[in-house]
């Protein structure tokens, strides 16, 4: 080859590379904006850990770090600091199971019976298919916490009495992606783990990821928090946890490698993992906007999925128009906030104004003077201390925080007792319950409802004993039975009548859960069954 044909072809190079950084600059995510990231991350106010990786279809444009992956030890998160993904999982048992289809293996329309004998649960509707499952569109309740991460749960399953047809609502179902794990059990005569690992991660490289969570990540993993009712924090619980609907533990380099092939719409370095028309189905929006596990937004154009499990939290949003994804990672609650405006600023948008976290109300809040039903009074006061008070036929009983609007006294003549507070649109209490007696603010209207006498054994708070839980207090409210969750300042469900000590939430009406009573002692219901999971009534308030 002669010089000047030399230097043509490394110009011709040259030209090309150019062109080439061009194209890729063209479809980065500007360095104003990766910066304005990674200060973000620097500012989130928690204690506990934080991970973000941002990616483009090329590869990873950021890590940025924040917090403690221990926060007593002082172990500052590092781009190796492996977090749980909760539910994030879903898409990788979806992906799985679509490159099984893709095999001919598995047929999401078929029943999922075929690949799972022993499930059967009662229904008069057309039989659960793999697709409904996938969808959350089965009609099966969320969450079994008594046999979750366990292969019981498929003949647990059967004691459910399905009360919509399969694909007509949606309802979020963790068992439903347990039974798909399982399935894939069966096709692949393996466990779960094995058929994930070999069919996902090691053909994307995530090398750092583990599909499960067992006893050989205790010290190797960041430890997890929890925010309590009263707002502080905690150290959550371990639990080991094997099942496809939340397993994985990852960290944010490997989860980059995971939302590149998404944005790639299935495709990765090493070859396709799931074909183009698998890949269609699975990020085609059905019911509420759900795909094959994950979110589908913006006529596809964007795939998300938040997860949660043991204190972790994580989030991942793949914009597939732009070509940019970002996954968070936590050992502890994520400011939706922060979330938020990190999306909108990698998207080019300015983010909205994080606002400050909503304060809890002081005690001084909720004092004032309440009438029950037949004219019983119960006055809420500050005593000289400071401390809230219930104040009631002579008797003064301190009050603890439970919850932002939720008070309780533990050891009473009455025995356990909790008040629980409500406002209105500007925030002003009107109203509050002690469990079996809802009283209305004196001078505020009318006086709330009687309650009806089959309630009154019903009302208490009950628990599962173990990691999981859940713990709810049932209560009443102008005359409704109410479920509220005890570690949660979520707004409680109003439920309805469903048969003899049989109650069903009221919204929407098609919502599979089902509540049964049973058991009853010194005039108290002692077990709820919470969709088959058996609570038990504990005397705290």
């Amino acid at each position: 080859m002669s010089r000047l044909s030399r230097l043509g072809l490394a110009l011709a190079l040259s030209l090309g590379l150019a062109v080439a950084a061009s194209a890729r600059t063209a479809r980065a995510v500007p360095d104003a904006a990766i910066a304005d990231v990674r200060a973000m991350v620097a500012a989130a106010p928690d204690p506990w850990g934080l991970a973000v990786a941002v990616t483009d279809r090329d590869g990873t444009l950021l890590v940025a770090t924040h917090g403690y992956a221990d926060i007593a030890a002082r172990t500052p998160v590092t781009a190796d600091t492996r977090f749980a993904i909760g539910s994030i999982s879903k898409s990788f048992t979806a992906i799985t199971l679509m490159q099984l289809a893709d095999e001919g293996r598995f047929d999401p329309d078929a029943p999922i019976a075929r690949y799972l004998p022993d499930f059967h649960p009662r229904t008069a509707f057309p039989a659960i298919t793999g697709d409904a499952l996938l969808t959350h569109t089965s009609g099966l309740p969320n969450y079994l916490s008594d046999v979750a991460s366990m292969r019981f749960a498929i003949v647990a399953a059967n004691d459910v009495e399905l009360r919509t047809a399969p694909g007509a609502h949606f309802w979020y179902s963790n068992l439903g992606y347990q039974l798909l794990g399982y399935a894939a059990e069966r096709i692949e005569g393996q466990p779960f783990a094995l058929v994930l690992k070999r069919r996902v991660l090691d053909r994307l490289g995530m090398a750092a990821t583990a599909p499960q969570i067992d006893d050989r990540l205790r010290g190797r993993i960041a430890t997890s928090y929890a925010r309590s009712p009263d707002g502080s924090y905690h150290q959550a619980p371990w639990f080991p946890y094997l099942a496809a609907d939340g397993a994985i533990v990852s960290t944010a380099g490997d989860m980059a490698a995971y939302a590149r092939m998404l944005l790639a719409r299935g495709d990765a370095r090493g070859g396709r993992l799931i074909s183009e028309k698998a890949f269609q189905r699975l990020a085609t929006a059905r019911l509420d906007d759900y795909g094959y596990g994950l979110e589908v937004r913006d006529q596809g154009s964007v795939l998300a999925h938040s997860g949660s499990i043991a204190g972790f939290q994580a989030y991942l949003n793949a914009d597939l128009g732009q070509g940019v994804a970002v996954v968070l990672l936590g050992n502890g609650p994520i400011d939706p906030g922060l979330r938020d405006g990190i999306i909108a600023r990698l998207a080019g948008k300015a983010p909205a104004a994080n606002p400050a976290p909503k304060p809890f109300a002081e005690p001084s809040s909720f004092t004032g003077h309440f009438v029950g039903p037949r004219g019983e009074r119960l006055d809420i006061a500050v005593d000289a201390s400071g401390q809230l008070t219930a104040v009631q036929a002579g008797e003064t009983l301190p009050l603890v925080r439970l919850t932002r609007d939720g008070w309780g006294a533990y050891l009473t003549p009455q025995g356990p007792r909790s008040f629980l507070f409500f406002r209105d649109a500007a925030g002003a209490v009107t109203g509050v319950s002690d469990g079996a007696t809802d009283y209305a603010r004196a001078g505020s209207g009318p006086p709330p409802a009687e309650t009806p006498a089959a309630y009154r054994p019903l009302v208490g708070r009950y628990m599962a004993h173990g990691e999981e839980g859940p713990g709810l207090r049932i209560f009443v409210r102008n005359g409704r039975l109410m479920m509220a969750y005890a570690d949660s300042n979520a707004p409680p469900d109003a439920l309805a009548e469903d048969g003899p000590g049989r109650f069903r939430l009221a919204e929407p009406a098609y919502a599979p859960e089902q509540l049964v009573f049973d058991t009853i002692i010194d005039g108290r219901a002692q077990r709820l069954k919470l969709s088959g999971v058996p609570l038990y009534r504990i005397d705290l308030p």
